[in-house]
């Protein structure tokens, strides 16, 4: 159950749900947390924030809650039983959905900015730093109110628009995962401009480049791959660049194994920073529409980017994943009805993907498959199809791709039909 209560009701063993406030004003820069001591209590309650949601399904909850909140709570929560799930979808989307205006004003409050910095530093000026804090914090509180919502936003970019868009969905998926990863408040707010301006160099790239409908040739693709250095280069004028813009700018082109660029760093000589960097830039990259290609749905985005071995930091790739609450194209969940299925492209909201469900967890057995609609029936967790289906995983797997019902299994082991 969600309940709004004041500052002062707060008590240790609480679960912050969300805190209604600016980024800039969290002193905890986690959107959710426990409160696990006297000292986080004081902390909270000394802040200027006036009023929190909890969770009292993850902690503690209140000894009175007003007529008003309670009737709230019940609105928006409803019973928790497995029957309710649906219902529990469709209220997260309508609560949503008067916040797109919001979300698209943050957009374009934070295009405009982008856009004349990298105006400025075309026409050769110096590049405003000073400017790029409150584009942070802005994309901060936009995430805050609605990640998910926020990040989609972005993802449809005119051709004039691309660069600018892609580095304000850069910041914010860096921003995104940095919190999800507990780092500083401090270290985030650097890791959000240095996503919004990894791709400064590019301001020294030809249009007609940049803009190019069709593929790059060998000579392009060399003045391309020169922006982590010009921007670089850019960023190094002004001391009060921080030393993480400048390194993501120069290294968020780098890959695990040395096959990236400019300087080929391979391991651990490649930064936290730049690995997110690479992750995101890439994700949102493919995800986006380009006059040369596709754009790739996110689940087929995370699947490809999986099958890439050596070029992300595996450990880094799989929580972004869970932050981004987006399953990857043929991947094995389980659902709320307990049932084992894979992903398939389609909905109209990734977090609730077309899942091809084929076996029933409670009996350990083998069903007709049936494409399920996840809004109705949500995703519980994912699953490994190695445990489950040992041996026999890569058939199962492709029979069910294919749109057939697999064969049927041998007994399944009393601990498997339990699942992990």
């Amino acid at each position: 159950m969600i309940i709004r209560i004041a500052v002062g009701e707060a008590r240790v063993g609480m679960y912050i749900d969300s805190m209604e406030c600016a980024w800039i004003d969290n002193p905890f820069w986690r959107r959710s947390f426990a409160i696990k001591t006297d000292a986080e209590l004081a902390k909270l309650v000394a802040s200027p924030i006036a009023h929190v949601s909890i969770d009292t399904t993850k902690g503690r909850g209140v000894t009175v809650i007003p007529t008003a909140e309670r009737r709230r709570a019940i609105d928006d929560s409803g019973s928790s039983g497995a029957a309710d799930a649906p219902r529990a979808v469709e209220r997260r989307r309508r609560r949503s959905g008067p916040q797109a205006g919001d979300l698209t004003r943050a957009l374009d409050r934070s295009k405009e900015h982008v856009m004349a910095l990298f105006r400025e530093a075309r026409l050769g000026k110096a590049i405003e730093l000073g400017a790029v804090t409150p584009v942070v914090d802005d994309i901060s509180v936009a995430l805050q109110r609605d990640p998910a919502a926020f990040i989609k936003v972005t993802r449809l970019k005119l051709n004039n628009e691309y660069t600018y868009l892609h580095s304000i969905a850069v910041c914010a998926l860096m921003v995104n995962l940095a919190m999800h990863l507990g780092l500083p408040e401090d270290e985030v707010r650097e890791i959000g401009a240095a996503g919004l301006l990894h791709d400064i160099g590019k301001v020294a790239t030809p249009l007609d480049i940049l803009d190019k409908a069709g593929t790059l040739g060998d000579e392009e693709w060399l003045v391309m791959r020169r922006h982590p250095r010009d921007g670089h280069a850019m960023l190094r004028e002004h001391a009060d660049t921080s030393q993480i813009a400048l390194d993501v700018c120069l290294h968020h082109h780098e890959r695990l194994d040395g096959s990236g660029y400019p300087e080929g760093l391979k391991g651990d000589a490649i930064s936290l920073h730049a690995r997110i960097a690479a992750i995101c830039d890439v994700y949102d990259a493919v995800t986006s529409i380009r006059p040369y290609k596709r754009p790739w749905s996110p689940h087929e985005a995370l699947a490809r980017m999986l099958e890439w071995e050596g070029h992300f930091d595996p450990v880094l790739l799989d929580a972004f994943i869970a932050n981004l609450g987006i399953q990857p194209l043929g991947a094995l969940v389980r659902l709320n009805s307990n049932r084992l299925g894979i992903v398939l492209d389609g909905g109209e909201d990734p977090a609730f993907p077309l899942v091809r469900t084929f076996f029933d967890v409670p009996d350990a057995s083998l069903r007709p498959i049936e494409d399920v609609d996840t809004s109705r029936d949500p995703i519980l967790r994912s699953e490994r199809g190695d445990y489950w289906f040992p041996d026999r995983w890569p058939d199962i797997l492709a029979s069910v791709q294919a749109g057939e019902t697999p064969m049927p299994l041998d007994p399944v082991p009393i601990a498997a039909a339990g699942g992990r």
